[in-house]
């Protein structure tokens, strides 16, 4: 019976030219790392910036103030955004729980 604490390991493979596994092998090793894991620490180092720039609203503060002031008093619907809305409920079935 497999428990919650069990994970289910995957291979990524990357193939690539012998001077570039050359490069990142010395690389891991100057880190004490083996090639692998230097290589998953280097892709989730990526994945992780690459994410947080798509995933996270950044805002000066002119612009915060100009959202906060948009949430705090949103303007009245107007009717191309209203055939919007009716759009999307007729293609989208929201109602649906």
């Amino acid at each position: 019976m497999a428990t919650s604490a069990q994970r289910k390991e995957t291979r990524l493979v990357a193939r690539t030219s012998t001077e570039i596994q050359e490069i990142i092998q010395r690389a891991a090793d100057h880190c004490g790392a083996t090639l692998s894991q230097f290589l998953i620490d280097a892709a989730m180092e990526k994945a992780r910036t690459v994410i947080e720039r798509t995933e996270t609203l950044q805002l000066s503060m002119v612009g915060a103030d100009a959202l906060m002031a948009a949430l705090d008093n949103p303007p009245q619907a107007n009717d191309k955004l209203l055939a919007a809305a009716q759009h999307y409920k007729g293609t989208v079935n929201v109602d649906n729980h």
